[in-house]
């Protein structure tokens, strides 16, 4: 790709833009990672130089997270109590896991399409 073709107004669509995001790939390339560890966001693409400094989504991802997985957590609930009986320990234990490895799977998605969504509205500035 030459740098024409990678110049910010001549980006991705939204929604692929986007989608790069939540996939934790740079808004721009598409190649080059968001974050140096797990949700420590880079100053640069590796791939193409873009700059992500100034692109802090703050408490969105955690609020995106929340609502993600209540909507895992809360069915799974309602199941477990109209199934079979368990001891509430054990339901109570399933839905501690359930929660802690959802809440770690979804954070880091939900950073990156926070992200990706502020590269988007800071282009069209």
């Amino acid at each position: 790709m030459t740098e024409k073709d990678l110049s910010p107004r001549a980006a991705a669509s939204a929604p692929l833009t986007l989608w790069r995001g939540a996939s934790m790939k740079c808004p721009r390339c598409g190649e080059g990672r968001i974050f140096q560890g797990y949700l420590k966001r880079r100053d640069r693409c590796a791939h193409c130089g873009e700059t992500f400094e100034g692109l802090d989504a703050d408490d969105g991802p955690a609020w995106l997270t929340i609502g993600l997985v209540a909507h895992i957590v809360v069915p799974l609930l309602i199941v477990l109590e109209r199934g079979e009986l368990m001891p509430y320990w054990q339901e109570a234990a399933i839905l501690v896991v359930v929660t802690i490895v959802a809440t770690l799977l979804f954070l880091p998605i939900s950073k990156g399409f926070f992200v990706a969504a502020l590269w988007l509205i800071d282009r069209k500035n």
